[in-house]
């Protein structure tokens, strides 16, 4: 989406996992030939490593250029070595997590597979089109249905581990009274055009009686919120682009902006709601603490676990 602050491409090679953020390699131990690690025992290839390497690699640098990989970022390393770590901290927690999932008799069948690749496929629109993005990403079928049988399988150990968590009301009222202004959340649509003069043209047509969302569809460039109305659902400060999100938190429900200038362009505003009480925001807080019992319960078998790596970050083709 076009108003997220930065684009953080590090977390597209994580399919709906919470955890390459957490862990990091504390070191590689002396080199094992065909393995980049082990696992309690159980190895990761270099096959294994290497194929989500090039595919994710290719991603990246079909976004940000060719010699993306090796950009420098703040913490000194390339963006090639950050992939590398953060895949081979993912095939770790792969296979502790398809461990404790296998203990808790969790499984994904070939029509959970299926069911889900046909979604992907419709929301992509078509086969003709979803083909053509594995194609042109140098994706097999294969790889896609591997990884997506890890994906289902995190969300369902995710799920089954929440379901079966506890959080009290008291709990959740002493993390609100702690935190609630960063808690606060509101629901916005938007309406974005390249120029003022544009911007001007769409405030004198809802001035005149025109529905928002129903421009929005007509005239955002914001084509993934336009399908939508201008939705962009519901986000906290600190999720958007500073001006924008200024202007929104500063609107009442149901008041439309004037024109927001911002490095993507012109917005208008919609305000649609507003979380800011404890009753409003208790099942987002409950959710959120249930969240934070599972990444600490995941960092304990992380900890838990025999990790040894033998990856070295520079050296690996």
């Amino acid at each position: 989406m076009l108003l997220l602050k930065k684009i953080n491409y590090r977390k597209i090679l994580v399919m709906g996992l919470l955890l390459a953020m957490v862990f990091t390699i504390g070191g590689c131990t002396k080199k094992e030939d065909g393995f980049v690690a082990k696992v309690d025992g159980e190895g990761i290839t270099t096959e294994e490593f290497e194929s989500d390497f090039q595919v994710y690699k290719k991603i990246y640098e079909q976004r940000l250029g060719e010699g993306a990989m090796a950009e420098v970022g703040e913490d000194g390393k390339t963006l090639e070595e950050n992939l590398k770590n953060e895949i081979v901290q993912r095939l770790i927690m792969e296979k502790i997590v398809s461990k404790e999932a296998n203990k808790m008799n969790i499984t994904i069948t070939d029509e959970e597979i299926e069911e889900q690749t046909s979604s992907y496929v419709s929301m992509m629109g078509g086969q003709e089109k979803f083909d053509e993005f594995l194609e042109n990403n140098k994706i097999s079928q294969e790889f896609f249905k591997e990884n997506l049988r890890k994906e289902l399988l995190f969300n369902k150990h995710r799920e089954t581990f929440m379901a079966e968590t506890d959080v009290t009301e008291k709990e959740a009222k002493k993390y609100f009274e702690a935190n609630k202004d960063d808690l606060v959340v509101i629901k916005a649509s938007h309406i974005l055009v390249k120029t003022e003069e544009e911007g001007k043209k769409v405030l004198e047509r809802l001035n005149a009686g025109e529905k928002f969302d129903v421009l929005a569809q007509e005239v955002s460039i914001d084509k993934a919120s336009a399908v939508e109305g201008g939705n962009l659902g519901y986000f906290t400060k600190g999720s958007m682009i500073s001006e924008f999100e200024e202007a929104a938190f500063d609107l009442n429900i149901g008041e439309v902006s004037n024109l927001v200038k911002t490095e993507v362009g012109y917005h208008i505003i919609h305000l649609e709601d507003r979380k800011d009480t404890f009753e409003a925001l208790k099942d987002d807080i409950i959710k959120l603490l249930k969240e934070q019992k599972y990444l600490e319960a995941i960092q304990g078998l992380r900890n838990s676990a025999k990790v040894k790596v033998y990856l070295d970050l520079k050296d690996s083709k």
